[in-house]
């Protein structure tokens, strides 16, 4: 079979190219008259591509066959050499052909280096240069150049001879080449290493082969012709036959044999061969030096100056040989000191024993530890006698395994101690010599925590197996590429698919497309697997949609992706988690048109909607926001209040602090702030924007306040009316309070005065001399009697309208005359507490509080059923505060509609809202505080400088 290889094949192209040439030659020799010199040219370039395509498998080759192909590459340029020395001279200079030719050297002496390829490995210190080698074969090449001028080269003998000179010469090399092939082929037989036996068997053909070439030469009775012939082919033969082999070699690592030379073959090497070559040299050389002095000379002075230095250099290596060996002897000891060392100190059960009986020669502490045995009762007995072993049919199997020379490498087993523990336990044990004898060095190590540890790991990876296999989410083990090694029930549950369809797969191979959540299709390498692959990190929170064939229905994953690495660094596996969000994905679809659905409702809701972030910052504006506003989005976006220059304010027209906005309140609460009335008003601007709004909280994460939906509707046109409301109020009311002081004093000062006339002019006639009848008598005093009643009737409905000392001495002494008066008039105790350096008031301060503690007595007497009251009337602190109370049943506070379907909680008269009215016109406030034991009526106004907030001051002085 031919090789296959780019290399082979061009090696014989080229070698069957010019061997194919050489023969096409030969063939027309006749018609081409320079055929012989195509021909030494065709022979010279198939010996230099033999050497080529040797070289070529030398660099290839490792050692020790790059040492033997490269003695092998130089003989063959040598032979090169010589064969274009020879076409040189017989085609170019045309040297006579019975004459000595230069190249005949070369001829004879090309085989050396192919000789040094049977010598073994000489002992090499650092791996240099082989000095000793070369300069023996450098001699034996001197031994062969003197033989050959000795023999043949003579001039007289070539002369003399002539064409006998040139047969003799070929039969030597004849000779030459049937040894060195007989050498080569019985050395193949006694090597151990395969391919350098294929070698050996190659050099021992092709010299052969070389042989048969000269003896073809020989029988065709050649000479000197001047054209190609027959024995050109037969001569290139052997080269072919090499290059041939070449093309075919295949180039292995083979472990150096490492092989010893014999003792005789050491002290012919290093003793005969310095000694005996000069000698023949100078035996050869006597009879050259008759006719070639020189080269006599020249031979033996060569001669024996390789002998010398060949002599140096082997003393030179036997004195490092003794240094090494004294090293050696000391790293012997060294290394016997070492052993028993760690044979002692060893925490592993160490013995040695002798085979075939196995008794104990040595064991160390940890044996005797392990086993629970003395030394003295283990040396001499063997594994057997101590009962070591617990299965006896695995000793007899190990110990046949040690007798035949197999080492045994950790085999398990069970080892019982001398107390009955038994011991889980690995033995290595390999052949030794002791004493002279063979034996057995044994190392057990107990393993029996780790063994358990192994089993409790089993089991633990048993449950790990059984919880993957029952856990709902979707587990699956890929290779490094991809290709699925595991799949959990879950996964396989999620897919549909059986276990079948996806072991050994990777995710390219299923029946599905991948969808990324915008629907498109995701190639294959940007799916979390591949990509965790390709990245060598973890992909979590992918989503993944899978959309079988044919279908449209897609099943949502949410895919997490984790590689393992090796510790080079790649990737080993891939776990893959797996979660079927199919349902949540519709939620959140439905979920999203709901809030398309929502954000259309809010968008086209005419009521403002914003959506207010931590810090009370619009994260969003519906239009009718903006619009309110008067501001775009892209204005409002991310902005507080503040950011815009608003003011907040009360509905009093107050500014409102930071702490009591609606927006703060939620998120402070947690709770919804519901129907508040606020006013915004633009910096350097008078106009107010009121507002009726709710703000609720959104809970986000880990319940924590994230979000407030605000919604309001602009009442600033309500509040406008009832700004003018109000203001008509307070214009009735003090229109009521001048009607009432005008109606008190005309009924003082006219209506009371008309009834006392009256009743002094019946006083007149009841004293006038007229005598009256009994009856009309009667009458008179009775009519006197209606008049005087009529008369207090009116002063009292004078003082109630407005009593006078209220504008003559102010606020406490009216209260105290008229709670003195309605005492009277009601039976009902009641307790004055009112400061002795109580101020005067404006005109309209004093007229409201006196209303209120007239109404508040009035609902006394009419509903509360107290026997008793407590008025008090204080400055506190720059407030003037009025209190009213009693201890009666208090106001009914059971729930009442009103009629939209929200409760109230107290019911109010119109007393109330008329005192309430008054404090708001007033800038004060009014309490009612109601239950089961009593009511408490408190009104409050604010003093300022001038007098009360938002009153002028008082002109009365």
């Amino acid at each position: 079979m031919l090789p296959s290889s780019k290399f082979s094949r061009a090696i014989l192209g080229v070698a069957g190219s010019l061997y194919g040439l050489l023969i096409l030659l030969v063939i027309g020799a006749g018609a081409w008259p320079k055929s012989q010199l195509a021909s030494g040219l065709l022979q010279s370039a198939i010996v230099v591509w033999t050497g080529i395509c040797s070289l070529q498998i030398t660099r290839r080759s490792s050692e020790p066959l790059r040492r033997l192909w490269l003695l092998l590459t130089i003989s063959i340029f040598l032979v090169s050499a010589a064969q274009i020395l020879e076409t040189y001279y017989e085609n170019i200079t045309h040297l006579p052909f019975a004459s000595p030719w230069p190249s005949d050297i070369l001829f004879i002496l090309w085989v050396i280096p192919a000789l040094m390829m049977l010598l073994p490995e000489s002992y090499q210190e650092t791996g240099g240069v082989d000095w000793q080698t070369a300069l023996d074969f450098a001699q034996v090449g001197i031994v062969a150049l003197t033989a050959y001028l000795y023999f043949f080269y003579l001039t007289s003998r070539w002369h003399a001879e002539g064409q006998q000179m040139v047969v003799r010469v070929t039969l030597l090399q004849l000779y030459r080449d049937v040894i060195i092939g007989a050498a080569f082929l019985i050395r193949s037989r006694f090597l151990a290493s395969k391919p350098i036996q294929t070698l050996f068997t190659s050099v021992s053909v092709f010299f052969l082969l070389d042989a048969v070439s000269l003896l073809a030469y020989l029988l065709t009775g050649h000479v000197a012709q001047s054209k190609a012939h027959w024995y050109d082919v037969a001569w290139c033969a052997p080269y072919f036959f090499l290059t041939v082999t070449a093309a075919g070699w295949k180039t292995e690592r083979v472990a150096s044999p490492q092989e010893a030379a014999s003792q005789g073959t050491a002290t012919i090497v290093s003793r005969a061969l310095p000694v005996c070559m000069p000698l023949v040299v100078l035996l050869m050389s006597r009879r050259v030096a008759h006719e070639q002095i020189t080269l006599a000379w020249a031979s033996v002075t060569a001669s024996f100056t390789v002998s010398l230095v060949r002599l140096m250099l082997t003393n030179e290596k036997q004195r490092r040989i003794a240094d090494n060996l004294r090293q050696t002897e000391i790293a012997l000891e060294q290394s016997a000191e070492m052993f028993t060392t760690a044979f002692r100190s060893s925490l592993d059960a160490i013995g040695i024993s002798l085979m075939p009986e196995g008794r104990f020669l040595a064991v160390n502490e940890s044996f005797l530890c392990l086993t629970g045995y003395t030394q003295e009762e283990v040396l001499g007995n063997s594994a057997a006698d101590l009962g070591l072993w617990v299965d006896e049919e695995q000793r007899s199997r190990v110990f046949a395994k040690l007798q035949t020379g197999m080492e045994v490498r950790e085999e398990e087993f069970l080892m019982k101690t001398k107390a009955g523990d038994v011991r889980t336990v690995q033995l290595s044990a390999a052949r030794v010599q002791v004493g002279g004898r063979s034996g057995v060095l044994g190392m057990v190590r107990d393993v029996t925590d780790r063994s358990r540890a192994e089993e409790a790991l089993r089991v633990s990876e048993e449950r790990f197996r059984t919880l993957v296999q029952d856990l709902h989410v979707g587990i699956v083990l890929l290779g490094p590429n991809a290709e699925t090694l595991f799949a959990n029930r879950a996964v396989l549950e999620i897919f549909g698919i059986r276990d079948e369809q996806v072991k050994g797969k990777s995710s390219a191979e299923f029946e599905a497309t991948a969808i990324r959540e915008d629907g498109s299709e995701m190639p294959f390498a940007e799916r979390p697997a591949p990509r965790a692959i390709a990245t060598k990190k973890p992909i979590h929170g992918e989503v993944v949609g899978w959309r079988r064939e044919g279908s449209r229905d897609i099943l949502w994953t949410l895919v997490d992706a984790v590689p393992h690495m090796t510790q080079q660094g790649e990737v080993a596996n891939v776990i893959l988690s797996i979660s079927d969000i199919t349902e949540r994905k519709n939620t959140e679809e439905a979920l999203r048109r709901s809030e398309e659905r929502f954000r259309t409702l809010v968008e086209n809701l005419h009521v403002g909607v914003l959506l207010l972030g931590p810090r009370t910052e619009v994260l969003f504006a519906n239009p009718a926001a903006q619009e309110t506003f008067g501001i775009p989005l892209e204005s409002l976006l991310g902005k507080t209040s503040d950011d815009l220059g608003w003011a907040t304010l009360r509905e009093d027209g107050t500014e409102m602090p930071l702490a009591m906005r609606p927006g703060q309140r939620a998120l402070a609460t947690g709770q919804p702030v519901r129907n508040e009335v606020m006013g915004w008003r633009r910096s350097g601007s008078n106009e107010v924007l009121w507002v009726l709004g709710e703000v609720v909280p959104l809970p986000g994460r880990e319940g924590k306040l994230e979000r407030l939906v605000a919604t309001f509707s602009d009442i600033t046109q309500r509040k406008e009316a009832e700004e003018a409301l109000h203001q008509l109020s307070t214009r009735l009311l003090q229109l009521q309070d001048e009607e009432r002081r005008r109606l008190g004093r005309e009924l003082h000062d006219s209506l009371a005065q008309s009834v006392m006339a009256v009743n002094l002019d019946l006083a007149q006639v009841a004293r006038s001399s007229v005598p009256l009848e009994k009856k009309a008598r009667h009458a008179l005093s009775e009519a006197r009697k209606m008049l005087r009643e009529m008369s207090r009737e009116i002063r009292t409905l004078s003082y109630l309208l407005h009593p006078p000392v209220l504008d003559e001495l102010g606020l406490a002494s009216a209260v105290k005359e008229y709670a003195h008066g309605f005492s009277e008039r009601s039976g009902i105790s009641l307790e004055i507490d009112i400061e002795s350096d109580f101020p005067r008031m404006p005109q309209e301060a004093e007229t409201a509080f006196f209303r209120i503690v007239q109404e508040s007595l009035a609902n006394i007497q009419k509903h509360s059923g107290s026997a008793t009251g407590k008025i008090r009337l204080w400055d506190a602190h720059g407030r003037i505060q009025l209190e009213v109370s009693d201890q009666g049943r208090g106001i009914s506070t059971k729930p009442q509609d009103n009629g939209v379907g929200t409760p109230k909680t107290l019911r109010l008269g119109v007393g109330i809202l008329g005192m309430r009215e008054r404090m708001t016109q007033l800038g004060g406030t009014l309490e009612v505080h109601s239950n089961a034991s009593g009511t408490t009526v408190r009104a409050t106004i604010p003093l300022t400088h001038e007098g009360t907030h938002a009153t002028p001051s008082d002109s009365r002085g």
